[in-house]
């Protein structure tokens, strides 16, 4: 539809039009809404300033230079520590696109009709993507419950047979709905009801995942089918209570109990008990909301952390490079460039090398793909219709890769990128097989420069952020040991887990860099310790708190907490203090003992 409007009305950029719908398109109508807003508002905000900026550099070619310099610096600084985020972005690309474009039109009165003309080109594919996806488009409310009913039905598959899932997969989507049910909030606001008991069932999910991969081998497997109907049970308990129809409470069926000798067997079955609770709404003591602090334009540390105004700089010193490239050669085809840039630059050289080679293969899949259809297709084609349904073809086939797995969802974008500059040239046939070859160019040329200003410039391992991560999960695993059980753990465990997953996929990327490569191996069995202290350390708190959550922690307890934060300083931790004989419960003496040999045995990262 946007390629029939742009083509019907001879909108300029039809390409870029077409690769907007991508770019707004998310998996819910409420984060379509929300990502077409920012990105129309980025673009109001970037075309004003533009028309500001003309004032300056029209005329004067030396000081459009550093105004792009300021531009780029200031919208990547502010997307990284102010609350404007994405808005601050996508506001300073297009205002550093549309300041190129006085290269290329001198005259001030068909410039300033070509900066309006960007606006139109953001709006009509945000207007129709908006429009559809009101018609058609998932609800987050029934997104979020097929999902959840689906989590609890693969969480309890885990526990019955731990081959049957990746727990580190399911954690992560776990965590993504998270963050999509806020979306269900926002989207219908009776459901804020059940904001604080939904907090806490995704905190009681992550832990039940935590705790069940130190399961022993040798669990009775009747006990693991027992767990696993329960946890099948709590799913259709929370099904039945977000329905639109529900108005009684479910009655909540007692799971069987079972007297269970080892740590995590016995931990389990209380979370288990607990979920199936707080899922049929009879929690005895549901969480205390959490405090709201007061939201400040910037991150608290967005001048005293560095790494924010370095990570302006490598991005700003691409972009000049980029630029410098195309205008010193005359080439003006290869401005996409410019656009790589901006795109492309991740905080890690891992990732931006791993978007890279996402990006160039990519940008070479749908630059062939537009090849072909010029040279093949194009010539046999009479009326708009027939490239609207190549354009359906090829941008289902893209759509589909970049809603796959994360780690290749980005080339699919690409490929869609790619194809859309090399088919969509004018409002008539594309027959000019060197537009592509430009355009393709530029691609290779940006992520050549942001390759080469990343690795030599202040570089930034995801080998050594996923080490730090770790290294700081062990520091809040020892706080959390000593915090009074009185206190609400679910917001500690949610955190836990948001950087245990940070650090494994940022472990996955730091395989791009070539560098590190030997250093790697330690790594692992390192990651792996963090995993099982965090699950030892889940299962302790759960058995701890269910004797008494009032108690404070012990001194052994203390010791054990005084280890972790040794670990997570890089310093050797003291020897094991446990006694020999158990002066409580034996399976809570047990979970101490299993959580602090673990901890005496942790390898040291390379």
């Amino acid at each position: 539809m946007v390629v029939a409007i742009a083509m019907t009305f001879q909108i300029p950029l039809p390409a870029y039009m077409a690769y907007l719908v991508f770019l707004v398109s998310q998996e819910d109508t409420a984060s379509t809404l929300v990502t077409s807003v920012g990105g129309l508002l980025a673009a109001t905000l970037a075309v004003a300033l533009s028309i500001l900026l003309y004032v300056f550099d029209a005329s004067e070619p030396a000081l459009r230079i550093p105004l792009l310099a300021l531009s780029t610096f200031a919208g990547v600084f502010l997307a990284r520590t102010s609350a404007l985020g994405p808005v601050a972005f996508l506001a300073s690309y297009v205002l550093v696109l549309s300041q190129t474009l006085a290269d290329d039109i001198p005259a001030t009165d068909p410039l300033t009709h070509g900066l309006l003309w960007l606006w139109v080109v953001v709006a009509v594919p945000v207007g129709v993507t908006v429009l559809l996806n009101l018609l058609f488009g998932e609800s987050p409310v029934a997104l979020s419950r097929r999902r959840a009913s689906h989590l609890f039905h693969r969480l309890a598959c885990f526990v019955e047979s731990p081959a049957a899932e990746d727990p580190s997969k399911l954690r992560d989507e776990l965590l993504a709905i998270s963050e999509l049910k806020n979306k269900a909030f926002l989207w219908d606001k009776r459901l804020q009801a059940y904001a604080q008991e939904d907090n806490h069932l995704v905190a009681l999910l992550l832990e039940i995942l935590s705790i069940a991969r130190t399961l022993p081998d040798d669990a009775p497997h009747d006990a693991r089918v027992s767990l696993a109907a329960s946890i099948r049970e709590a799913g259709r308990q929370f099904l039945r209570r977000r329905s639109p129809h529900h108005t009684l409470p479910s009655q909540v069926a007692a799971p069987r109990g079972m007297d269970f000798k080892h740590p995590s067997c016995a931990a389990l079955q209380l979370a288990v008990q607990e979920l199936q609770q707080a899922a049929s709404g009879h929690h005895a003591e549901p969480p205390e909301p959490a405090r709201r602090s007061a939201r400040s334009f910037l991150v608290p540390d967005a001048f005293e952390n560095r790494a924010h105004a370095r990570f302006a700089i490598k991005v700003m010193l691409a972009v000049l490079a980029s630029y410098a490239t195309y205008t010193l050669l005359d080439w003006p085809g290869t401005r996409t460039a410019v656009t790589t840039c901006f795109f492309v630059s991740l905080t890690t050289f891992g990732e931006s090398v791993h978007k890279f080679t996402l990006r160039a293969t990519g940008a070479i899949i749908g630059g062939l793909l537009a090849g072909l259809s010029i040279v093949f297709l194009l010539p046999l084609f009479t009326d708009i219709g027939q490239l609207c349904l190549l354009i359906a073809a090829v941008s289902a086939f893209c759509a589909w890769i970049s809603t796959s797995s994360e780690a290749i969802s980005y080339a699919g974008m690409q490929t869609a990128f790619a194809f859309f500059l090399g088919i969509l040239q004018g409002y008539g046939p594309a027959s000019d097989l060197t537009v592509l070859r430009d355009r393709v160019v530029g691609i290779l040329i940006g992520n050549i420069w942001v390759t080469v200003v990343f690795a030599c410039l202040w570089p930034s391992s995801a080998f050594d952020q996923a080490r730090s991560l770790r290294t700081g999960v062990l520091n809040k695993l020892g706080q959390l040991l000593v915090k009074r059980g009185s206190q609400p753990l679910s917001p500690a465990h949610l955190s836990v887990d948001q950087d245990l997953s940070h650090a494994a996929l940022l472990t996955d990327r730091a395989a791009f860099e070539w560098r590190r490569k030997g250093s790697n191996l330690g790594e692992t069995a390192y990651a792996d310790f963090v995993e099982r202290a965090t699950s030892r350390m889940f299962a302790l708190v759960r058995l701890r708190g269910s004797s008494d959550p009032a108690v404070p922690a012990n001194a052994v307890d203390q010791h054990i907490s005084a280890q972790l934060i040794a670990l997570s300083k890089g310093e050797t931790p003291g020897p094991p203090t446990v006694d020999p004989e158990p002066t409580e419960a034996p399976v809570l003496w047990q979970a101490r003992h299993d959580l602090e040999e673990e901890v005496s045995h942790a390898p040291r990262p390379n």
